[in-house]
């Protein structure tokens, strides 16, 4: 076999490979074969037609058959004396084939994992902050508070509707190009971003029973679906208007939420708060060590790799958006993948990063960090059943996958070890940001009090 490598950018090369016409000869004799033991063929009883029939009738079938087994292996060979790491299937640019003189010639692109310039002496003492934020009473009454608003219940009112209520709406909708009325039902809660900007207005005020009408112009922004930059025409009617009613925080309460009293909720609240601020401070680091080694290290990324990542954050976010009640059908399909291809870009660079670093630092995953992990899912999904949990992913092809991500971690926890981290308290100014992205609706409450 006779093969050549040329280099057509970072991450990709393009490998041209011809075979030796003796096993090129071999293989198809083989191959014809095979295929005269199924072929029908005119003036011949099946299994007797000779090789030279089988080429004249079923060269394609040999062409795939050749693709399937014989270039599998001599990519094979080459991958490995090149010691080349494929991060995705080859694809065919070319495939020639001369059955009467057994001349082979295949062109295939191959998506390679980066080379990445990375020095020990890059990610070793990398300075970064630990923002500690001293947690209090008032954390666990957010909480609390929170988990009144999920025990609400609402009750109808005979007054005009404001923030914070839950009305039913009838409607009509008329787009711009589009002859169909869209007619339908909804239930919203006022000032929760649910609705269009120019619908929440004109229903804002509205009582039980009253309707409107309103016609502008939607902006030429996502979130308006097919109707961007169209004229719109929507009529309303306000069937019912919903008052929010907080419970009161007794052990009764308490108790629906799995505490045995209130005292209970409180201590367990406030141990879960820890966690998560260590969890937080725990990711912040994390953060800001992958962020210095992004602004020394150039990381090409692999089209494919990007590709799978961008797929599967943009079906995270469209289940996310599912989930609070947004119409994901009237979402382009471009703008997700536009939304999310920064981060999707950013994810690859630092799952290529890591496994360099262990790479480097000689990590290496074993039998027991596997175990451990699948013992995690097993708690959180399948009951304890280790059995279960490992036989769920081995059904799904996922342990590699789970195998990545224990090499990943133990690589990010490697970082951490041999970073200079200075421990500094939160300032006011730090402690009210991470209030407002925690609770952003309680913030805006304090500010407005």
């Amino acid at each position: 076999m006779k093969y050549q490598i040329e280099k057509q950018g970072d991450v990709v090369y393009r490998l041209t490979i011809e075979g030796e016409p003796e096993e090129v000869k071999k293989e198809v004799e083989a191959i014809c074969r095979e295929i005269g033991k199924r072929a029908k063929v005119p003036g011949f009883r099946p299994g007797k037609a000779p090789a030279s029939v089988i080429k004249k009738y079923y060269a394609d079938d040999i062409k795939s058959a050749l693709l399937r087994s014989y270039i599998p292996v001599k990519l094979a060979e080459v991958v490995e004396k090149e010691n080349l790491k494929l991060v995705s299937d080859p694809a065919v640019e070319s495939f020639d084939l001369d059955l009467k003189n057994n001349q082979l010639k295949v062109v295939l692109l191959l998506e390679i994992k980066p080379e990445i310039d990375l020095k020990p002496e890059d990610y070793r003492g990398i300075k970064v902050k630990k923002v500690k934020r001293e947690l209090s009473e008032r954390d666990v009454e957010k909480v609390i508070e929170g988990l009144r608003n999920q025990a609400a219940t609402w009750e109808e009112v005979e007054r005009e509707a404001k923030e914070g209520d839950l009305v039913e709406l009838e409607y009509e909708t008329q787009i711009e190009g589009d002859e169909n009325v869209h007619k339908g039902e909804v239930s919203v809660v006022l000032g929760q971003n649910q609705l269009w900007p120019e619908v929440e207005k004109a229903v804002l005020g509205k009582k039980a029973g009253e309707e409107g009408e309103i016609e502008f112009t939607a902006p030429e922004d996502e979130k308006y679906g097919e109707a961007k930059g169209k004229k719109v025409k929507i009529k309303f009617k306000v069937k019912a208007v919903k008052e929010r009613k907080l419970p009161e925080v007794d052990d009764e309460f308490a108790k629906k939420f799995g505490f045995e009293s209130v005292e209970d909720m409180k201590k367990k609240i406030m141990e879960d708060l820890e966690t998560a601020e260590t969890i937080r401070e725990q990711e912040e680091v994390e953060d800001q060590i992958v962020e210095e080694l992004l602004k020394k290290v150039n990381v090409p990324v692999p089209p494919s790799m990007l590709d799978l990542e961008i797929r599967a954050q943009a079906q995270n976010q469209l289940n996310r958006l599912a989930q609070i009640g947004v119409d994901v059908r009237q979402l382009s399909p471009e703008g997700i993948v536009e939304m999310v291809r920064p981060t999707a870009e950013k994810t690859v660079k630092v799952k290529l990063l890591l496994e360099k670093v262990a790479e480097l630092e000689g990590i290496e995953v074993t039998d027991e960090d596997i175990e451990k992990e699948i013992q995690k899912l097993a708690d959180a999904a399948f009951g304890g059943d280790y059995v279960q949990a490992r036989q769920s992913l081995e059904e799904r092809g996922l342990l590699p996958m789970i195998k990545e991500d224990i090499l990943r971690q133990k690589a990010l926890d490697r970082l951490i070890e041999l970073a200079d981290i200075e421990e500094v308290e939160a300032s006011e100014e730090e402690a009210q940001k991470t209030e407002e992205a925690e609770n952003p609706a309680g913030a805006e409450e304090n500010r407005e009090g």
